[in-house]
């Protein structure tokens, strides 16, 4: 092995051919390069570079290719021999075998979790092995990697559910700062997951269950919340209540609405409860539901009668579309849309560019497969806030 006290150009020439070499090393053909003669323009600096490839060669790292006729004295171009061997001559563990130690340490670790964490091991330990970073994260030093896999782990135990991120962060990792300092490549890998690449950070956190702090749930109609010394919540109250989520135990409905609606806007909700006539239960979804918004759904169609229609009103927009489709998928009856009709964007909506990533719900089952199909396929599509729309009552049979 040898110790370059003094990098020099030779040494950044070998750095690039085993930089090469590592990032593809599947290649039929050795990593090779052509020497940039015109970085040389000395004599002194022309013979420190062939001294160097000439080292290299007689090493075994490195096979020199020579100029023809009157170039037989140039070296033409420097190819890679032994990968293995360049590592060890710039005095470097390569990077392939940085990888293996990386993966044998946090195997354990990703093995707790479900299989698809191992599998993330797999892949971060491949682009490491090429000499890249995976999500952003170098083989050396280990510790953000095995932070980042703890959480990812711990995820997929569904132990994030109902924390808020710094209670998780510590539980996962002993830190109240770890998934801080990893969130943006948690939404990475678990945007993908969700098969919605780049979603909002609010709606991944709530599909994994995890929230901030739970916020209080606004909602009118015929509810209670009984505790030992009374009342302590009536959903009819002026001009309307909210109750919290450690609450939902404690809660009932107290007569059947003539419908459920959910608002994903505040604007829209105060609107809806403050306007209309109140003979249904109005729900403020407050954008991507939380974990306590959909237990709080769950609980509610689980206590009114099926015959009761449920009903959500939304934006028209990519966001609003995917947050009724999350409804459809999880809660244990899906809603029907209210006001979120083609006829209504196209008449009072505004030009958007066809979004792709509705096609998933375009090609569903859903109650708005149609509208997203539209705004995912056709070239003049619009979207329409829902508070560009009066209130109204659904319409009930």
């Amino acid at each position: 092995m040898t110790d370059f006290r003094n990098s020099d150009v030779g040494v950044g020439f070998l750095e690039r051919l085993l930089y090469l070499s590592e990032r593809s090393p599947d290649r039929s053909r050795a990593a090779s390069a052509a020497p940039d003669y015109d970085s040389l323009p000395r004599a002194d600096q022309l013979a420190r570079f062939q001294e160097r490839m000439t080292a290299a060669e007689k090493f075994g790292a490195v096979e020199i290719v020579r100029g023809r006729r009157e170039r037989s004295h140039l070296m033409d171009r420097i190819r890679v021999k032994d990968q293995t061997l360049l590592a060890k001559y710039l005095g470097r563990t390569p990077a392939s075998q940085i990888a293996e130690i990386a993966k044998a340490e946090l195997r354990p670790i990703a093995s707790a979790g479900e299989p698809w964490v191992l599998q993330l091991l797999e892949e971060m330990a491949s682009r490491w092995a090429r000499g890249e970073t995976a999500y952003r994260l170098a083989p050396v030093p280990l510790d953000p990697s095995k932070e980042f896999l703890l959480l990812l782990a711990a995820v997929s135990r569904n132990e994030a559910f109902r924390l808020d991120a710094r209670t998780f962060s510590l539980r996962a990792t002993g830190d109240t700062k770890a998934f801080d300092r990893h969130a943006s490549r948690m939404l990475a890998v678990l945007g993908a997951r969700m098969e919605e690449p780049g979603a909002a950070a609010e709606r991944v956190w709530a599909n994994v269950g995890l929230e901030r702090f739970s916020h209080p749930i606004h909602l009118k109609g015929p509810v209670l919340v009984e505790g030992r010394v009374g009342v302590l919540v009536d959903g009819n109250a002026t001009p309307f209540a909210s109750v919290h989520p450690e609450m939902l135990p404690l809660l009932k409905v107290v007569g059947q609405p003539h419908f459920l609606l959910t608002v994903e806007n505040y604007a829209s909700f105060n609107r809806q409860v403050r306007e209309i006539e109140n003979d249904g239960l109005i729900v403020y979804l407050g954008g991507f539901p939380s974990a306590g918004v959909v237990s709080l759904l769950d609980r509610l169609l689980s206590e009114i009668r099926d015959d009761v229609p449920f009903f959500h009103w939304g934006d028209i927009d990519p966001g609003g579309l995917k947050i009724f489709r999350f409804l459809e998928e999880t809660l244990r009856r899906p809603p029907r849309p209210h006001l979120m009709t083609r006829e209504l964007a196209e008449e009072f909506g505004k030009p958007m560019m066809a979004d792709s990533s509705l096609r998933a719900i375009g090609g569903s089952n859903s109650a708005i497969a149609d509208l997203a199909e539209w705004m995912s396929m056709t070239t003049d599509p619009k979207f329409l806030e829902q508070e560009t729309l009066d209130p109204s009552r659904p319409f009930v049979e």
